[in-house]
């Protein structure tokens, strides 16, 4: 068992770590969008309670009169919610509802009509009944207003104060409207960030599920020794294509990886997706475009100053190049002052005055370093150093898992001879390309015993197949030379020197 966990703590880090850091980065958006629209949404709500509280109070002779309204007890609660009508005051409205309802109403000729309802209330209505421009109350959450009129002396000897700094109907209409889209855009991004956040929850908690059944797997072979192990082998399968995707993605081939895991059905548990924003970034980069690439830096910009990226820096420095390139050097100077004239560190100090220095060299110059700026290479080297900053932003190590699991294989077999021409084996993997490239750098294999095989017919040498050297000092397993011998009239051919020879002639060889 615990060979088995450290198995997958070595080869599954990243199955793990890429989805966490993804559900972790959506968490922390999601945040940030919350809190943004929130705090909008409490911006509008106290617009418009500064807004209504400045609503007028009305003189006392307005009070009095007002009292002796009606005999009706309904309140304005108690009206129907479908009415569309014009608003009822009734007797028994506190002189602050009536306040804010009826502040100030007349229309241009300073007339204003109150006649009596049907019920014993009175209803107030304008010169022309209600103006095309004053909403009215319902159970649409309209805004109930009546114009910026004052009431003057009428048939009940209603009159209401003016008022020069009552709100108007329109503006609290408007900031009711602010409010209420500002609360449907919180729903809506809220909604969003965290169905994001679900998805990346539901993508950890399958890859958990898929590396906890290789360990039950496991045990149901330990425990049952007779059982097949069919399915912890598909298993292991599963496991290699995983990482021939993710050697693919990591190598730039997006379109080839995310092919493979579509065919074997394994997307969910590789991180095509989370590459796929890398392709998008690189293919900008090869068109020499900037912006992609500077939206990229941004929306990571709190994880790349963590881990000291210097890739921004790299793609400011770029534009700066691609306008001297293009003879705007005024405003490459603007550029600069802009993006590096506040960066701090040796690298961005040198950066600045490599740019600088290139505003006095011509695009055709062949002085160092100012020519590496001006090649085209160097679009190809920030592709190389975006996926290297790709890899960290995600805690990936530089190279592949494929690529390190290879590694480990070939450095337990690879020896000297490997890279000697005429000692090399077609059947080793290290004598062989594309492997001994990727073999060069890597440590010869550590055997604590030697151990010798017949270059003719592999077996090991030892006590029951002695060693014999021919004359071209070449050894070899002495069955093998025996059973050559006796195929040949005694006669053995060298394989490595083509030379005939008598097996008389094969002397021992004595191993210390």
């Amino acid at each position: 068992m615990t060979t088995i966990s450290t198995d997958v703590k070595t080869l599954e880090h990243s199955t793990l770590k890429v989805p966490y850091e993804v559900l972790n980065k959506r968490f922390r958006t999601a945040q940030k969008i919350l809190d943004r629209e929130a705090a909008y949404v409490a911006q509008a709500g106290s617009e418009v309670e500064k807004l209504i509280g400045e609503v007028p109070i009305p003189s006392r002779s307005s009070m009095g009169v007002l009292s002796g309204f009606g005999s009706s007890s309904r309140s304005m609660d108690d009206c129907d919610s479908n009415t569309e009508g014009p608003i009822l005051v009734e007797s028994s409205i506190n002189v602050q509802s009536i306040a804010a309802l009826l502040a100030g109403v007349k229309d241009g000729s300073g007339e204003q009509m109150v006649c009596d309802s049907p019920q014993g209330s009175s209803v107030i209505r304008g010169e022309n009944e209600m103006e095309a421009d004053e909403p009215v109350i319902s159970s649409n959450n309209r805004v109930a207003s009546l114009s910026k009129r004052s009431m003057s002396d009428n048939g009940h000897g209603l009159k209401f104060e003016h008022s020069r700094n009552k709100p108007k109907v329109k503006d609290v209409a408007k900031l009711l409207g602010v409010l209420v889209e500002r609360l449907g855009s919180l729903k809506r991004k809220a909604g969003d960030s965290i169905q994001e956040e679900l998805d990346a929850a539901n993508t950890v908690r399958k890859r958990v599920q898929h590396l906890k059944s290789y360990t039950v797997q496991a045990d149901a072979v330990q425990a049952s020794p007779s059982q097949s192990n069919v399915v912890q082998k598909s298993w292991k399968r599963s496991r290699l294509n995983r990482m021939l995707i993710d050697h693919l993605l990591r190598e730039g081939m997006y379109d080839t990886a995310r092919m493979l895991a579509d065919d074997l059905g394994i997307k969910e548990l590789t991180n095509v997706d989370v590459f796929w924003a890398a392709k998008e970034v690189e293919e900008s980069l090869k068109r020499h475009e900037t912006g992609r690439m500077v939206q990229w830096c941004y929306e990571n910009k709190s994880k790349l100053r963590k881990i000291r990226s210097t890739l921004e820096l790299e793609i400011r420095v770029q534009e700066f190049i691609e306008l001297v390139r293009h003879g705007r050097r005024n405003e490459a100077v603007k550029h600069a002052r802009k993006y590096l004239a506040d960066s701090e560190g040796e690298e961005y100090i040198s950066a600045v005055k490599k740019c600088m220095g290139l505003l006095a060299f011509p695009v055709s110059t062949s002085l160092s370093p100012y020519a590496e700026l001006f090649s085209p290479d160097r679009w190809n080297q920030l592709i190389a150093h975006f996926r290297q900053e790709h890899a960290r932003l995600y805690q990936l190590a530089p190279n592949s898992v494929l690529e390190a699991v290879v590694q480990a294989g070939l450095a337990a077999l690879k020896t000297p001879q490997c890279y000697r021409t005429d000692t090399k084996n077609t059947n080793c993997p290290v004598c062989t390309d594309p492997l001994s490239a990727l073999a060069l750098h890597l440590p010869y294999a550590h055997c604590a015993h030697s151990q010798l095989v017949c270059a003719i017919s592999g077996e090991p040498i030892n006590e029951n197949n002695p060693p014999l050297v021919l004359p071209s000092s070449f050894v070899y397993g002495s069955n093998a030379l025996q059973e050559m011998a006796k195929n040949n009239s005694g006669k053995v051919i060298c394989p490595r020197s083509n030379k005939v020879f008598s097996v008389t002639e094969a002397e021992k060889v004595y191993v210390m």
